[in-house]
């Protein structure tokens, strides 16, 4: 019995912080940039280039104010930001967010550091959680 109540616990804190749907595909420079999972990581390829990003799978692009991925132009560069959400082990009703900007150089896709934060919160993000993770 206290296995289905844990169980049922587990689910109801999992679809608390979960996307209703991922963000997944965004237009980064003249071609599509996809988030998939590979080994349990959030991976971003585009053009060929995967880039491994530091959190779990699963993981979704920032939405803009109309629900669609959102691209930030800086200093003549795309940026997406990619966030993880997951239930706090110990809180219940809290959640832990991973957030990591990657950015459309001319070398090709760059992350920032991540930044680790405590919010179930998976909307609209300041502009600086885009830009501010990168050394400009």
């Amino acid at each position: 019995m206290k296995r289905m109540a844990l169980g049922g616990a587990l689910l109801l804190a999992l679809s608390a912080c979960a996307d209703a749907e991922l963000l997944t595909e965004v237009r980064l420079g003249d071609q599509t940039a996809t988030l998939a999972e590979r080994a349990g990581q959030c991976v971003l390829s585009r053009d060929g280039q995967s880039l491994a990003l530091d959190m779990p799978w699963p993981c979704s692009l920032s939405p803009d104010r109309a629900g669609k991925a959102r691209v930030e132009q800086f200093d003549g560069m795309p940026i997406v930001l990619v966030t993880h959400v997951q239930p706090h082990p110990t809180l219940k009703g809290e959640c832990l967010k991973t957030s990591q900007a990657v950015r459309l150089a001319r070398t090709g896709l760059e992350a920032s550091t991540p930044a680790p934060g405590a919010s179930c919160d998976t909307g609209f993000e300041d502009q600086k959680m885009f830009t501010g993770m990168f050394q400009w």
